[in-house]
């Protein structure tokens, strides 16, 4: 490292950002998306009618007569009650086997959705695993740590080496040379939202702390992660043995589900319960527990009340919990923003996008500094990395998209041929920037990524769902989408152009 402190900060964010800037902007371009996972999910799922006017007693009841009919030994079962934001009824059920199985209805009609209704979450998963599955490797779960670690050392020492950051707190010179340009945008990228990167960096390590720092489930659960989750939950439904393999009791139907929820919003003090849960269902030791829905305040662990399931007499209120799991339930709060409605999702879109234009930004800059010398091999490789990196990831997130749309709902490994899609658009993205000259490399890759997002709202037109229907209709969820889609490809559009402008005034100038 270097002699000062300048220096060796210096050292450090140019390398951090370079080397994991390459995942980060993944991370936080598909972080930026999981915000309206849900909405996502939505857009998605042509089958589903939205609005949608949410009757939650007539939802339960419905609910509870397919689980009953479909799973009557379900060792648990799960109902998820429809919101506005997410008009659709989600039943999970749990065998003796501990196998998983969810079905999702029409809320109003009671027809059960053909598709798993993924979209969202896969953008969720890629941003704190890279796709890679946990169960059978935490390596991508550890990529994502050590790059969010990067982001806040990044955030920390690019403060330190900004020597004029108030001066250049809103200099952005356009027209300047690209190396002055792209580092004024760098600048006022990592400026003005700096306190939300260093937010966002650091509740996404809080979140999964005991992975990172796991010296605690080793010294208080001899390293068993799941024991640590249990214990964690303070859930009355695991505690009564909903994981063990203990018997069912004698047959006696559970209580009216429908009629416990007032209950339990009474025992909290307000707010709508969102998910029931059901241990033993139709049995004389079965166990109901009622959740509160989290988008009415910051802290992400909700409020739980439990019923004895043969006779609904009051087991527990759970509102209160340690001081540390309260802090913890805040910061992930602040990291999954359920509560703040639409205004705070726009914000955290927004400015996440902003986050990864920022390391867009720095990534360019790594090569328009050593653009006029001879570039090593290295630099020359980091060179189209960046390109696909950035452009890449635009366009595997535009094709994902298109995939989860046009492949068909009944299809084997559905889920897994959607991410295929992402991951082959990528590789194929890598190819190309091997292959091409830099700058046109660039220039090729913003005009598909701009050319696949402005036809996303085509497959909305094709399942039946033009912007000519659901504007009338308010259904603006899926018009939402479509209009975003179509801003994105605007702007991606004019980059491209722009791009290209420039290539061909170095070829002619």
């Amino acid at each position: 490292m270097k002699d000062t402190l300048r220096q060796s900060m210096g050292w450090l964010h140019t390398w951090c950002g370079l080397l994991l800037g390459w995942v980060l902007f993944g991370v936080l371009l598909t972080g930026s998306l999981a915000v309206f996972y849900t909405e996502i999910n939505l857009w998605t799922t042509p089958e589903l009618r939205s609005p949608v006017t949410i009757d939650r007693t007539h939802a339960v009841r419905m609910g509870r007569a397919y689980l009953t009919r479909v799973a009557p030994d379900a060792r648990q079962w799960r109902i998820v009650i429809p919101t506005p934001r997410e008009p659709v009824l989600r039943l999970v059920w749990t065998d003796r086997a501990g196998k998983a199985t969810t079905h999702r209805l029409d809320p109003q009609t009671g027809a059960r959705i053909p598709r798993d209704m993924d979209a969202g979450f896969f953008f969720m998963r890629y941003h704190y695993t890279l796709g890679i599955d946990r169960k059978s490797s935490q390596l991508g779960f550890l990529i994502v740590g050590a790059a969010g670690l990067a982001m806040l050392a990044a955030s920390i020492s690019g403060v330190i080496i900004h020597k004029r950051i108030f001066r250049d707190f809103f200099t952005f010179r356009a027209g300047a040379s690209r190396q002055r340009a792209w580092m004024d945008a760098h600048n006022v990228l990592s400026v003005l939202p700096l306190p939300f990167h260093v937010m966002m960096a650091y509740t996404g390590l809080v979140l999964i702390y005991y992975a990172y720092i796991p010296a605690g489930v080793a010294m208080l659960n001899g390293g068993d992660v799941k024991a640590y989750q249990t214990a964690a939950a303070q859930s009355l439904y695991i505690d009564r043995g909903i994981d063990g393999d203990r018997p069912p009791g004698a047959p006696r139907r559970t209580v009216d589900l429908a009629a416990l929820l007032p209950r339990a919003e009474r025992a909290w003090g307000g707010g709508p319960a969102v998910n029931i849960y059901v241990s033993q269902p139709d049995r004389a030791d079965a166990v109901v527990e009622i959740w509160r829905q989290r988008d009415d305040r910051i802290a992400n662990f909700p409020d739980r009340v439990d019923f004895a399931g043969s006779d609904g007499k009051l087991l527990r209120v759970l509102v209160k919990r340690s001081p540390a799991r309260e802090t913890q339930a805040f910061l992930a709060g602040l990291h999954f923003i359920e509560w703040g409605g639409a205004a705070a999702r726009w914000l955290y879109f927004l400015t996440g996008l902003a986050s990864a234009a920022m390391v867009a930004a720095g990534l360019i800059l790594f090569t328009e500094k050593r653009a006029r010398k001879t570039m090593s091999p290295f630099q020359a490789m980091a060179s189209r990395i960046t390109v696909a990196a950035v452009a890449g990831n635009v366009i595997a997130c535009a094709a994902y998209l298109h995939g989860e749309r046009l492949l068909a709902p009944g299809m084997d490994d559905r889920r897994a041929m959607a991410a295929s899609v992402y991951f082959l658009a990528w590789l194929a993205s890598l190819i190309h920037a091997g292959l091409r000259p830099w700058g046109r490399a660039w220039g090729e890759q913003l005009q598909l990524a701009a050319l696949l997002c402005l036809s996303l709202p085509v497959t909305s037109a094709l399942a039946n769902l033009p912007l000519t229907t659901t504007l009338p209709r308010g259904d603006w969820i899926r018009a939402g989408a479509d209009l975003t889609a179509t801003a994105i490809g605007i702007v991606l559009w004019i980059a491209a152009a722009r791009v290209t402008r420039r290539m061909n005034a170095q070829v002619n100038p």
